[in-house]
């Protein structure tokens, strides 16, 4: 089975508003994701502990390695 380049839960981003103008999040664990299921994300801020559910638009990108 080919591994598609998707986002998911445990998966390590960052989490940036307006086009980049505002980082919310430089390094971040994703607790779970926008989809049916979920009305909002859920990120874990990796640098701070802090807990985030981001239900406005948002933009969510992969970053390489681990936590």
């Amino acid at each position: 089975m080919i591994e598609r380049n998707t986002i998911k839960s445990g998966d390590i981003v960052r989490v940036n508003f307006c086009g980049a103008q505002y980082t919310l999040c430089s390094k971040a664990e994703v607790l779970w994701c926008l989809d049916m299921h979920h009305e909002s994300w859920g990120f874990k801020n990796l640098e701070t502990g802090q807990i985030h559910y981001v239900s406005e638009r948002c933009t969510v990108t992969k970053l390489e390695g681990k936590k």
